[in-house]
């Protein structure tokens, strides 16, 4: 009897253990990836796509909420502070000074993005302006006029001296979200302003390194001056200044914000270099393969486990620079790397994405293709048959798995090459390139948007795995401005000499502190990949906000409200009875709206 007991704890044992074995190897075969299947994201992009393509633009250049006041020197300036507006679903109306005056009575507030306070009427037009009521905004040093000698203690300015060099920024307050304290480009910023000291009732939100006011309000009457001191705003990655001093002009100011934090790896999967290179076998004894597999792989996936973060990441087929077809005898293919990889990315929450057949950017210019050594395209036929070719190579790992994203390769886009997307690639809905200027003029330059051809547009602000001031400031202004922190990286980005710190355990450390102060600074972000993210932002586009103050209520209302929704509201009051939202302090006078209907209302108590 006893042997029989045994015998059968033993086959029961052995059984349970071929099953745990059946289910391992079901995980690691085919039938797993058979079954991943994103179809959703198809049929949310038509959703949101057509919602987009059917909204109606409204016309309030008759009654708009900003009024900006420009000449040609400064139609960049106009045109950020338009654009930073447009994102906040606030109307405008821009006055060329060469052809018209700026209406007073149809201006709640006023944005002068010339050097020339002459440029808004006279000395007595904007004293009574502002006295009653008006808001002006002055977006650049001004001039020393006669226009300026008598307002300018109307400005808060007690003295002044001629204009000096500004090097390095601090930040007085939170008019970027999460950045009371810090400082950006100190001793790298070459820019001008005026010498000024301020009466005491002056608020200051940015100053110089060396103490200089750069940012402040001055309330006069029943209205408000608020003076920047430089020329930071003819930036696009300075928008968040403007959305920051238009926020603190007036109380209980709300506006909408896309929220979210999305993070590319580009050339991940893709095959990876035969052989080892002298860095990593120095570091870690090991060929390339088995430490982007044991070692690079297992650490970015810890800092996404602890740092919310899902990885989209934009394969590549070959390295071959072959731009002429046929494509389908690639030798470098591996399909080892994009299976076990491309699981752990889509099991992790993460999405796989196109970086293209091979590195070559889809253009025809030999000119931009010499620049980063690759070679142009001869036709748009031949860009179709490589997208073509990434497609069935892709489908051979993941036959039910819709691509959705395109990352360019170099972020360089020809119009052919994205047209060749479009023709070769049905399921193709998000383009992913840059948000900041390229001043080559070689980038695909975008704005978060969905394109007339129901294409979603939605760029990169930073890259890297350490920190640098250009890309610290960009995260800083575009989060307030439109709450979206958007990386990437490489993986080759360890052992280029030009990329690399020399060390990848360095590497590793500062960015998982990268990672670990974005995450503390604004841990109300919301995690997504590529194509969650881009329904988000479109989501959001599709839009329009009317907020309503009275009483100490905020009323918000949500035409074509598809889903949850997000704002940040800043307010010196308590937060009180809340109907249809949740509300969350992100920092001091500063909270996260989510809307849960298209009508919602926060209550505020003094």
């Amino acid at each position: 009897m006893k042997w029989f007991w045994n015998n059968q704890k033993f086959v029961f044992v052995a059984v349970l253990l071929l099953f745990c074995g059946v289910i391992l190897q079901i995980t690691r075969s085919q039938m797993v990836l058979k079954m991943v299947d994103n179809e959703d994201v198809l049929e949310m992009k038509d959703l949101v796509v057509s919602a987009n393509m059917n909204k109606e633009k409204t016309d309030d250049t008759n009654n708009p909420a900003y009024c900006i006041v420009y000449d040609e020197s400064s139609v960049v300036l106009k045109n950020n502070a338009e654009k930073t507006l447009e994102y906040m679903q606030k109307s405008t109306r821009s006055y060329d000074v060469t052809k018209e005056k700026v209406d007073y009575d149809r201006c709640p507030t006023i944005m002068l993005s010339t050097a020339y306070l002459k440029d808004l009427g006279t000395v007595e037009d904007i004293e009574n302006y502002v006295s009653a009521g008006g808001r002006l905004f002055l977006m650049r040093v001004l001039e020393m006029d006669a226009h300026f000698d008598i307002l300018y203690r109307k400005l808060g300015i007690v003295d002044f001296k001629d204009f000096v060099k500004t090097n390095g920024v601090h930040m007085v307050s939170n008019l970027l979200i999460g950045t009371t304290g810090r400082t950006y480009f100190e001793e790298s910023l070459n820019d001008d302003s005026l010498a000024v000291s301020l009466n005491s009732d002056a608020t200051i939100y940015m100053e110089s390194t060396t103490k200089n006011p750069l940012l402040w309000k001055a309330d006069y009457g029943q209205g408000t001056f608020m003076v920047f001191n430089g020329g930071l705003l003819f930036e696009k990655t300075s928008r968040g200044l403007i959305a920051g001093a238009v926020s603190l002009m007036e109380p209980d100011y709300v506006y909408p914000i896309f929220n979210t934090k999305v993070f590319f790896i580009d050339d991940f999967p893709s095959p990876i270099a035969k052989g080892r290179n002298d860095l990593i076998y120095k570091e870690y004894k090991k060929n390339l393969a088995s430490f982007y597999q044991s070692v690079w792989w297992p650490n970015m996936m810890k800092s996404a486990a602890n740092e919310d973060i899902r990885y989209t990441g934009a394969i590549i087929e070959s390295y071959l620079d072959n731009v002429r077809p046929p494509f389908d005898n690639v030798e470098d293919k591996e399909f080892v790397y994009l299976i076990s990889f491309g699981r752990e990315l889509i099991q992790s929450g993460g999405e796989i994405g196109f970086h293209g057949y091979n590195h070559q950017s889809l253009t025809m210019d030999q000119t931009i293709s010499s620049s980063f050594g690759y070679n142009a395209w001869k036709s748009s036929e031949d860009m179709e048959e490589s997208i073509q070719e990434l497609q069935n190579y892709t489908k051979q790992a993941f036959p039910s798995y819709k691509v959705t994203t395109y990352v360019p390769p170099s972020n360089v886009l020809s119009e052919e090459g994205r047209q060749a997307l479009i023709n070769s690639w049905p399921e193709l809905t998000t383009i992913s390139s840059l948000y900041v200027e390229d001043i080559t003029n070689r980038s695909y330059i975008q704005e978060f948007e969905v394109a007339e051809d129901g294409i979603i547009e939605m760029p990169r602000i930073s890259s890297g795995y350490d920190r640098n001031a250009s890309d610290d400031w960009a995260i800083a202004n575009t989060l307030t401005s439109i709450g979206v922190f958007s990386h990437f990286v490489h993986p080759d980005d360890v052992i280029s000499t030009d990329r690399s710190g020399g060390s990848w355990a360095e590497m590793y450390n500062e960015f998982d502190r990268f990672m670990k102060d974005i995450h503390h600074t604004y841990p109300w972000l919301r995690a997504m990949n590529a194509s969650e993210a881009a329904m988000a932002i479109a989501s959001t586009l599709q839009t329009t906000s009317t907020i309503e103050k009275s009483n100490n209520i905020v009323k918000g209302s949500i035409e074509n409200y598809m889903n949850e929704q997000h704002f940040i509201l800043r307010t010196d009051k308590k937060i009180g009875r809340l109907d249809n939202c949740e509300v969350t302090k992100i920092d001091d006078g500063t909270y996260l709206i989510k809307a849960l209907a298209a009508q919602f209302e926060v209550t505020l108590k003094e």
